[in-house]
């Protein structure tokens, strides 16, 4: 399967070029100047020059997908009420700067002033700011419509203490005024505390809303074994799950895409699946073993040929899987589950145990058991489902240790059920392989948006760019400097 490729294009933000949520646009830094890329003709449908108090961007984000202008809003041809709106944000730690992608007079600068940028993201819709400042000091929302911000004080976390509940963006914070842990809930909007909750953690490690809602889960310390706590929406306790162990307990929380289960990656290698539905109970436990003795699994190992092309071979169980061993000495010791990722239609769960960090578990959630096991060259550095298509998997690694010849040669690694087998995608050599990032571009989300126009571009952008891609699978991938698209052919169809 070789994919269709764009030419490779700059890119001077460290983290990668982003996709709009709608799958229409690329966002790309360019030096002083950000650039709206379309995804199909690769055409700049615009260019803005960010502002010289953007000396060192360290943040490029969208806002979430799906949000629709107010009803009072004034109604305009380019502008109407069921346009969903798309605004980005770029920010380094003094300022933060926002667009709006349809609205070329529209801009909105928030500058924080004293404690700076540590995280940023947008708030409970568009219109808001999410900062959190240096040192934790403090959390302030601000309103993107009248320029007024609310303080929040004590913040325990950047990214993994707070949460806005699906469906009324309630605002759920994790804070530690003192020598106890809190929960504490706000309305939307207006930020009034409604509930503030002290908890009975040792060190609360993060808080995650259910997909539905209903549920706020906050996990403990890993010496406290396994052990969650699980709060209802208005901040009551429902019950607390606790599971003895030996050594370091939970490390990975996830919920499931309907919010049936909450499932625990713990330090010792086990996946337990609570169901939502009886109460919080275990339901199932797997573990990630060593040795691979069951033969319904597929384990599938990366091999390279003399001529540096990366394929997969299909090794029969019993398979002993490839381990890392870290010091005893070592503070942030490489084991535990880190990654636990469902697929979209939540059939199928994606995990990786640091034990073994050139391995991608692929469970069935339908016989619980593994469906099948990728065996990589190099450690694996990040795992993406797409975002609509629940079978398919992408893989990206870091450069093969082993092979100092070809650990330029970067690939992508994607694996779907519909398959025969995995792929490895070769991508561009102007691609550095060690820094290596993946995107998925989610087609099936495009809707019709409100009009950008196109703009003429630079030479180097412009030449031989105005075929469009046909329909399907796309991707972007890159690293600290390019970037480029690519495109499945057919998916879903195998090579003959």
């Amino acid at each position: 399967m070789d994919p269709q490729t764009s030419p490779v294009f700059k890119s001077s933000f460290s983290q990668g070029s982003h996709p709009s949520p709608d799958g229409s646009l690329i966002a790309s830094v360019q030096g002083s100047r950000l650039l709206l890329q379309d995804v199909d003709t690769y055409e700049i449908k615009r260019t803005i020059q960010l502002s010289a108090e953007l000396s060192n961007i360290c943040f490029l984000k969208w806002s979430p997908h799906g949000a629709s202008l107010p009803a009072d809003t004034g109604e305009s041809e380019s502008n109407p009420p069921s346009t969903p709106r798309m605004r980005f944000l770029v920010a380094d730690e003094q300022v933060v700067e926002v667009y709006d992608a349809y609205d070329e007079e529209w801009k909105a600068v928030v500058t924080p002033g004293f404690g700076g940028v540590k995280n940023v993201d947008f708030g409970g819709s568009e219109d808001e700011v999410l900062i959190l400042s240096e040192f934790g000091l403090k959390v302030t929302i601000w309103s993107l419509k009248d320029s007024s911000h609310v303080d929040i004080q004590y913040p325990k976390f950047g990214s993994k203490g707070f949460g806005y509940r699906p469906g009324t963006s309630h605002f759920a914070l994790l804070t530690r005024p003192v020598a106890h842990d809190l929960l504490d809930i706000y309305s939307p909007q207006s930020y009034t505390p409604i509930k503030s909750v002290e908890l009975p953690t040792i060190d609360a490690q993060g808080l995650k809303w259910s997909p539905d809602g209903r549920w706020i889960a906050i996990w403990d310390s890993p010496s406290a074994a396994y052990r969650v706590l699980l709060y209802t929406a208005n901040g009551h306790m429902f019950r607390t799950h606790e599971q003895p162990c030996v050594g370091l307990g939970l490390r990975t929380v996830e919920w499931s895409p309907g919010g049936e289960y909450l499932v625990l990656g713990g330090y010792d290698g086990s996946v337990i699946f609570l169901n939502t539905f009886l109460q919080f109970n275990k339901v199932i436990e797997m573990r990630h073993t060593l040795e691979m003795k069951q033969p319904a699994t597929d384990v599938w190992s990366e091999e390279l040929s003399v001529h540096g092309d990366r394929h997969y071979t299909l090794i029969t169980p019993p398979v002993n899987l490839p381990t890392v061993e870290s010091p005893a000495s070592d503070p942030n010791p490489k084991i535990g589950v880190s990654v636990i990722s469902f697929s979209a239609d939540g059939t199928l769960v994606v995990t990786k145990d640091e034990r073994m960090s050139t391995s991608v578990w692929i469970w069935s959630l339908e016989s619980l058991t593994p469906l099948a096991i990728l065996v990589q060259l190099s450690q694996v550095k990040a795992i993406q489902w797409h975002p609509s298509r629940g079978d398919l998997l992408a893989v990206v690694c870091g450069a093969d240790p082993n092979n100092a010849s070809t650990s330029n040669i970067p690939s992508v690694y994607l694996w779907s059920q519909q398959w025969d087998y995995p792929r490895a995608i070769k991508v561009s050599k102007d691609l550095l392989a060690a820094n290596l990032w993946f995107r998925w571009i989610d087609h099936k989300a495009t809707v019709q948006s409100g009009p950008v126009e196109s703009q003429s571009t630079e030479a180097e952008q412009s030449e031989n760019h105005a075929d469009a891609l046909p329909n399907g699978e796309r991707f972007i991938v890159g690293d600290k400097e390019r970037f480029q698209f690519l495109r499945l052919d057919d998916p879903t169809v195998p090579d003959v």
